[in-house]
C-alpha cells in the first residue's frame, strides 16, 4: 500500500478558526455557603479537585507565613502524621500538590474516582484540620533557608526579587520580598494565626473537574459542606502597589559570569479593553520561540540561550517584562537590542505574513489550553478571581484574530514606550555608572 507522506517543504494551509465551544462550569452551593464549580468532561474515571483559598502572600502580616502554611498543610493533622498522609496518597496512586501566588493558595488532588471515598475525607482534613507540628516547621524552614542561600548566588533569582520590588514598590503587599533573616523569625504561632484567619469556608471555593457523579457530589457535601467557619476576618485595605520610584537599577554580583536582565513596566489586567491586543503584541516581541527578540538576541547575535516576554496578572496589579541572561560583556548590547525591537514595533507595522503566523500560533495555543477537563479547570481558575468566566477566552481569541498591524503599532506606542520601562541588570556591566545615571 502506498503511503502519501506530507510535503515538508510546503507550509500547511492556514486553518479557519473554530468556535472554542466552552461550556461554563455548573455551580454547586454547599450547605455552609461555599461554592463548588463542576467541569464534567471525559470518559475516564479520574477527577481533579482544586481547593482555592484567598490567602496569597499579599495577605500575610509576616514574611514567609503564607507560603509556609501552603507547604506545611500536608505535614500533619490532628489524627495523622506526615508519613501516614504520604503513605495513604501513595497507596491509592493519588497526587497532591500545592501552589501559591500573591493572591491565592491552591491545593489540588488528582485521583481515580474509585478512591474518592477514602481520599476526600483526607483532603478535607488537610485543609481544615492541619496541625503544623513544630518539628515539621523547623525542618521546612531549614530546607527553605538552604535553598534561599543557594538561589541567592544565581543572578536570575536575584533579578526576580529585585524586579518585583521595583515594579510594585518595596514594602507594598505585592512588592514584599523575603530576606535570609526572615527564615529565623517565622514561628508556629504565626502559621496558626494566618491559617485560622484565612482557611475558613467563607474564604474558599472548589473546582471539580473530570468524572463527576452524584456520589461525588454527596461526598463534597459531607466532607466540605459541613465545615463551619466564623473565624474569618477580611483583611484590612492594603497598599498592593505604589508609583515607581526607580527606573534604572544595577545590582553588582562579584565574579559573576552572567548578567540577568529585566525590562518591563506595570500593565493592565484581563479586564482592560486593550488586554487581548497586548497579548498579541507581547507574543510578536518575545512570547514564542520564533519571536523578534529570540531571532535577534539568540539566532542573529548569539547573546543568549533564550529570551522571553511575560504578562503577569494579579487581582490588584500586574506587569509586562522581558527576561534574559547574557554574558556580562554583552549586557549593554542586549539592553540596547531589546529597546531597539520595542522601537521597531512603535514605528513600523508588523508585516502581514508575520502577523498571520503569530495569530495561528496563538490559536493553536488556545486549542491546547482547553484540551481536557483538567486544562479547563486551570483556565477557569485563572479568570475566576477577575469575575470572568470561560467566555472570556472566546472573546479573547476573536479580538486577537481581528487585530491588524495598525492597531498593533498603536498598542506598542501606548505600552512599549522606553521612558516608561524599568531596566534592571543583576551581574556585571562595563559602564554601569552611566547606566544608572541615564
Amino acid at each position: 500500500m502506498k503511503i502519501n507522506y506530507p510535503n515538508r517543504t510546503q507550509q500547511p494551509r492556514i486553518a479557519s478558526p473554530l468556535e472554542l465551544g466552552l461550556q461554563e462550569p455548573e455551580q454547586l452551593v454547599l450547605q455552609n455557603g461555599s461554592s463548588a464549580y463542576l467541569i464534567k468532561q471525559g470518559k475516564d474515571e479520574v477527577c481533579r479537585i482544586d481547593f482555592v483559598v484567598k490567602a496569597g502572600s499579599a495577605y500575610q502580616e509576616k514574611m514567609l507565613v503564607a507560603s509556609g502554611v501552603s507547604k506545611l498543610l500536608k505535614e500533619g493533622t490532628s489524627t495523622l502524621n506526615s508519613k501516614q498522609i504520604a503513605d495513604t496518597l501513595d497507596f491509592h496512586g493519588a497526587y497532591f500538590e500545592s501552589s501559591i501566588s500573591k493572591d491565592s493558595a491552591v491545593f489540588s488532588l488528582f485521583t481515580l474516582s474509585k478512591h474518592l471515598d477514602a481520599l476526600l475525607p483526607l483532603f478535607s482534613s488537610l485543609i481544615f484540620d492541619a496541625s503544623f507540628p513544630e518539628h515539621e516547621i523547623n525542618l521546612y524552614l531549614e530546607r527553605q533557608k538552604q535553598e534561599f542561600l543557594v538561589n541567592s548566588e544565581k543572578v536570575r533569582f536575584r533579578a526576580m526579587l529585585e524586579f518585583n520590588k521595583l515594579v510594585f514598590g518595596e514594602g507594598t503587599a505585592y512588592g514584599q520580598i523575603a530576606s535570609l533573616e526572615d527564615y529565623n523569625h517565622m514561628s508556629r504561632e504565626d502559621v496558626l494565626s494566618f491559617y485560622n484567619r484565612y482557611y475558613q469556608p467563607e474564604n474558599v471555593y472548589l473546582i471539580v473537574s473530570g468524572h463527576i457523579t452524584d456520589h461525588l457530589l454527596s461526598l463534597l457535601e459531607s466532607n466540605f459542606g459541613h465545615q463551619q467557619g466564623g473565624q474569618y476576618v477580611a483583611s484590612e485595605k492594603k497598599a498592593f502597589t505604589q508609583p515607581i520610584n526607580t527606573r534604572q537599577c544595577f545590582v553588582k554580583k562579584e565574579n559573576s559570569m552572567q548578567s540577568a536582565i529585566r525590562v518591563g513596566t506595570p500593565i493592565m489586567n484581563k479586564l482592560h479593553p486593550h488586554y487581548n491586543q497586548f497579548v498579541l503584541l507581547n507574543t510578536v516581541l518575545g512570547g514564542y520561540f520564533g519571536s523578534r527578540l529570540m531571532s535577534n538576541l539568540r539566532e542573529e547575535k548569539g547573546l543568549t540561550y533564550g529570551v522571553n516576554t511575560f504578562i503577569t496578572n494579579y487581582e490588584h496589579g500586574g506587569y509586562f517584562s522581558v527576561s534574559t541572561e547574557v554574558n556580562v560583556d554583552a549586557s549593554e548590547l542586549a539592553l540596547s537590542e531589546i529597546c531597539k525591537e520595542m522601537e521597531l514595533l512603535r514605528t513600523e507595522e508588523v508585516p502581514n505574513e508575520e502577523l498571520d503566523l503569530v495569530k495561528q500560533y496563538l490559536y493553536g495555543t488556545f486549542l491546547r489550553n482547553f484540551d481536557g477537563a483538567f486544562s479547563l479547570a486551570e483556565r477557569f481558575k485563572s479568570v475566576m478571581d477577575f469575575g470572568l468566566d470561560l467566555g472570556f477566552y472566546q472573546k479573547s481569541l476573536e479580538e486577537i484574530l481581528r487585530t491588524d498591524a495598525k492597531q498593533l503599532m498603536e498598542m506598542a506606542r501606548l505600552y512599549l514606550r522606553e521612558e516608561n520601562m524599568i531596566k534592571l541588570v543583576v551581574g556585571g556591566m562595563d559602564d554601569y555608572a552611566s547606566f544608572i545615571q541615564s
